[in-house]
C-alpha cells in the first residue's frame, strides 16, 4: 500500500503466559495489525486463542494442532504443520525395507502427534511394519545413554526420531558409542538442517534419511531467490529463515489484496493469497489454515565437515492437509 513496513520483535518467553503478555503488549501497546512467528506449541496456541478471541490476524511459524480439526480460529494461519512433515516421512518410510521401528520424540504436543501420524500411516501403507518401542525424552533433559541402551534391547530394524538441539547431537553421540545405529536404517526428522549437519553430520553411521533445508535445485529456473539471499546473507536459506521469510510473504500479500490493515480484510484474505516461491505457489488451505509449504527428504552423505542431503524429493503439504483444491507436486533429485 505504498508504506514502509516495521517489525517490532520481543521474545516471547518459555511459557504461555509469557506468551500471551508479550501478545497483549504488541497488539495493545504497540498498536501493531498482524502477529508474527511462534514455533513452541503450547506457546502458539495460548497466543492463538488469545487472538482468535480479539479477532486479531497472525500467521505462526508451525502449527501442531491437528490439520483434521480445522483452523483453531478465523484469524490464525501457519506456514508449516505437523502433517506436512509425519505424513511425508511415513509416505517415505514405507519404501525402506524396513519391519521392526521403534521411535524417539520429545514429550510434549508437536512430538506426541508427530509419531502418532508417521505411525499410522506407515501401517496403513505397510502393514507388515512392526512398532517395538516409543520413547519420549524431556526436552534438553534426555538421558542419552538410557535411551540408547533401552532401543538397544528392542533390536529395531529402524528408529524414527524428531529430536532436536542438543538432544538430537546427545542422542547421535551416544548412540555411537554402544553402536546402536550400525546397520540400521534411522529416519530424524529435524536431523538434515545444516545447523545439525555441521555439528553431527560427519559423525553418522548407520543409513540416515532426514528433511532438509530448501534445495537450489527445486527452484523455479527464473527465480532468482538463492542467488539473491547469498548476495545478501553469504550463506544458503536454511528451513526456519525460509518459513520465517514466507510468514512476511504471506503477509503481505494478504495486506496488498485486501487494501487494507482491517483485521476482518486481512484474515479474509490470508484464505484467498497465492505466495510465488521456488517451489512453486504456496496458499493458505481455508479449511485448516495452514499452506501447502512442504518438506524435503533424502538421505544424508556424510562429508568431511558435515553431511549433504542426496536423492531427494521434495513433498507439497497439500496432500497431507485434505486439500482437494491442488494437486500433489512430487520434485526428485
Amino acid at each position: 500500500m505504498g508504506r514502509p513496513v516495521e517489525v517490532i520483535s520481543r521474545d516471547y518467553g518459555d511459557t504461555p503466559q509469557q506468551g500471551i503478555l508479550v501478545a497483549q503488549e504488541l497488539i495493545e501497546r504497540e498498536h501493531v495489525d498482524v502477529l508474527a512467528g511462534t514455533i513452541l506449541a503450547n506457546i502458539t496456541n495460548a497466543i492463538a486463542n488469545y487472538t482468535g478471541n480479539k479477532k486479531f490476524p497472525m500467521v505462526s511459524l508451525w502449527n501442531t494442532m491437528p490439520a483434521s480439526e480445522g483452523k483453531q480460529n478465523d484469524y490464525m494461519f501457519s506456514v508449516m504443520s505437523t502433517e506436512s512433515q509425519a505424513m511425508a516421512a511415513a509416505d517415505f518410510a514405507a519404501k525402506l525395507k524396513a519391519k521392526k521401528w521403534a521411535t524417539i520424540a520429545p514429550n510434549f504436543a508437536y512430538g506426541r502427534l508427530l509419531v502418532q501420524l508417521f505411525k499410522d500411516r506407515l501401517k496403513k501403507l505397510r502393514p507388515d511394519v512392526e512398532f517395538v518401542g516409543e520413547h519420549w525424552p524431556t526436552v534438553s533433559k534426555i538421558d542419552a545413554l538410557s535411551e540408547v541402551s533401552v532401543l538397544a534391547h528392542s533390536e529395531p530394524d529402524a528408529i524414527f526420531s524428531s529430536l532436536f538441539s542438543s538432544d538430537l547431537s546427545g542422542f547421535v553421540r551416544a548412540g555411537n558409542r554402544r553402536n546402536l545405529f550400525d546397520g540400521k536404517t534411522i529416519v530424524a526428522l529435524e536431523a538434515g538442517q545444516k545447523a545439525y549437519t555441521r555439528v553431527i553430520g560427519k559423525e553418522l553411521k548407520g543409513t540416515w534419511y532426514a528433511a532438509g533445508d530448501p534445495s537450489e535445485n527445486a527452484k523455479d529456473p527464473a527465480s532468482t531467490f538463492f542467488a539473491d539471499y547469498r548476495k545478501q546473507f553469504g550463506s544458503d536459506p536454511e528451513m526456519y529463515t525460509n518459513a520465517g521469510y514466507l510468514v512476511y510473504q504471506f503477509i503481505f500479500a494478504a495486506i496488498e489484496k485486501a487494501g487494507s490493515t482491517d483485521p476482518d480484510k486481512i484474515a479474509k484474505a490470508l484464505e484467498q493469497v497465492e505466495v510465488n516461491t521456488p517451489m512453486g505457489p504456496l496458499h493458505m488451505n481455508p479449511q485448516n489454515h495452514r499452506s501447502n509449504f512442504g518438506i524435503w527428504l533424502g538421505r544424508l552423505q556424510p562429508t568431511s565437515d558435515g553431511a549433504d542431503l542426496v536423492d531427494w524429493e521434495y513433498k507439497d503439504a497439500s496432500q497431507y492437509l485434505e486439500d482437494s483444491n491442488t494437486a500433489k507436486t512430487t520434485l526428485s533429485h
